[in-house]
């Protein structure tokens, strides 16, 4: 595993929490890569990223970044050009969400998530494909959601939109159920219940099952995959 990504680098949103971010910075610096991530918190970013430095042994840089500002998703991108001159994978993590009924949904709720989910992925991906194909290879991987294909939570409306709009753009994990602090926030328990038991494997999903799927359509195993959605839900959603 430890070669898989050797002499790489990736860069990584909202990766210095808790969640699939910051696992997937883990798996793929385990696998070989040089890391970014990104965070809104300046704090917590750098401390996030000395940690996984000294438990992987790769160089981890830690950038504050908010996806949705395309001047700083421009100044991200050129910095980690100028440290390395290249970008070999881009993970899109970064997301967001306001669950109202689309009735109550105001104009600013539809756009904070939006903006975060869909044009975050769009301001990045359009920053760092230019290297690439200068170069010739990379890749992209934008997580997604099983809601775009399913209403687990009713009135998520404009989650629902942007996951399937991040659907659209190359590769992409589809999580389903990922327990994390955010979500116990945003969902009250019994919701929480709920979609734990829809699971049929009757476990929870771990952020690193997500990440261990980044890492395979981030690798070569995977270089004749494109445009398609990898769904890591325990079959809480069934993709015919």
């Amino acid at each position: 595993m430890t070669s898989v990504l050797e002499g790489q680098v990736a860069l990584i949103t909202a990766a210095a929490g808790a969640g699939i971010g910051a696992a997937t910075a883990r798996v793929l610096a385990l696998a070989g890569a040089d890391v970014v991530i990104t965070d809104l918190d300046a704090k917590r970013t750098a401390k996030v990223a000395e940690a996984l430095s000294e438990q992987t042994g790769r160089k981890v840089l830690g950038r504050v970044l908010n996806v949705a500002d395309e001047e700083g998703v421009a100044a991200v991108v050129s910095d980690v050009l100028a440290e390395w001159g290249r970008i070999d994978v881009l993970v899109n993590n970064a997301g967001t969400s306001e669950p109202q009924p689309l009735w109550e949904t105001s104009l600013e709720s539809w756009r904070r998530v939006v903006d975060i989910n869909l044009t975050g992925t769009f301001l990045t991906m359009r920053a760092a494909l230019p290297q690439m194909i200068e170069r010739g290879s990379g890749s992209i991987v934008n997580i997604a959601s099983i809601e775009a294909w399913t209403s687990g939570t009713p009135g998520n409306t404009a989650y629902h939109a942007s996951k399937a709009g991040v659907m659209a753009r190359v590769n992409g994990v589809a999580p389903g159920l990922v327990p994390n602090p955010f979500l116990s926030r945003m969902l009250d328990e019994a919701h929480l219940q709920r979609l734990q038991d829809q699971i049929p494997l009757n476990r929870t999903i771990d952020p690193e099952d997500i990440a261990n799927a980044v890492l395979f359509l981030a690798g070569e195993s995977a270089r004749s995959i494109t445009g398609e959605i990898i769904n890591v839900s325990g079959g809480a959603y069934m993709r015919a």
